[in-house]
């Protein structure tokens, strides 16, 4: 079995389910393919296609990689799985539209995989998907044991983005500077496995092996939208969106939402092109 695979505070899991929130991780997904060609080649070279029969997509949001792993392994059957029912359904009608026969979807806990038998997967993908789960020994334990011994997990996880300083620094004017010493990334955060010893350390203990082209380091930009628009600033704030929700639902910083909008031009004007779109990469 081989292959490769927020912002500082506590332990806050970042969701993208409900309807908004998925409509607006769809919108920017499309910039993402360059990810998606790039997992494929690594695949490829471990996994070709003729000993390729089943393909699992953990954690697939709108539905990529898997689509594009089910068009171009035209030949093996993908399951696409996702703990956020709205991101399974936008996975459904990806799926649907390109009309790939060999793909199906399911609601899926990366922590709990028993719906899926012992050594039974060929090629187990995950695109940004790992930093999320509360329980990361777990959710790799869990895909070791569907891994037929020989399968290959190909998997990436952001080293650095952008995008989760802007979220840090929304949240900062809402909420005030932190107090104390920083405690390093969100364990659940988009960030939580940027520190490649560590997650290299947790494949090793699940019992993976790391092949020689482990820790290939990319890059990706992403075009979140004009600065001026109430979406782009929407998406900014996904990584923190369940805690907006929290401190306005238990009257911590009431209006935690107004506050947050209010501060946006600030936080995104470094990120802002000259065109007045912000980038995040």
């Amino acid at each position: 079995r081989v292959f490769p695979r927020l912002m500082s505070g506590g332990a806050t899991r970042v969701s993208f389910d409900g309807a908004e929130r998925a409509s607006l991780f769809r919108d920017i997904f499309e910039e993402g393919a360059p990810m998606w060609a790039s997992m494929l080649k690594l695949a490829a070279k471990a996994k070709p296609a003729s000993a390729t029969n089943r393909i699992l997509d953990l954690g697939c949001g709108p539905g990529e990689p898997a689509c594009f792993f089910a068009a171009n392994y035209s030949g093996a059957s993908v399951l696409a799985t996702d703990m956020a029912q709205s991101m399974v359904d936008l996975a459904k009608q990806r799926a649907e539209a390109k009309g790939l026969s060999n793909l199906e979807c399911m609601l899926l806990d990366m922590q709990d995989q028993s719906p899926i038998a012992d050594s039974s997967v060929d090629l187990v993908i995950g695109q940004m998907s790992y930093m999320f789960v509360p329980d990361k020994p777990l959710a790799l334990a869990e895909t070791f044991r569907v891994l037929k011994p020989g399968g290959v997990l190909v998997a990436n996880v952001w080293k650095d983005i952008n995008i989760a300083d802007m979220a840090g620094g929304i949240l900062e004017q809402v909420t005030g500077p932190p107090k104390g010493a920083p405690t390093g990334p969100n364990p659940m955060g988009p960030l939580s496995l940027s520190d490649a010893s560590l997650f290299d350390g947790l494949l090793r203990d699940a019992g993976f092996e790391l092949t020689g082209e482990h820790n290939f380091i990319g890059s990706v930009r992403f075009e979140l939208g004009p600065a001026t628009a109430e979406k782009t600033f929407k998406i900014a704030a996904l990584p923190i969106w369940d805690k907006l929700d929290e401190f306005e639902a238990d009257g911590t910083f009431p209006g935690a939402w107004a506050s947050a909008k209010a501060a946006f031009p600030k936080i995104s004007a470094p990120y802002t092109d000259s065109a007045g779109v912000v980038q995040a990469d």
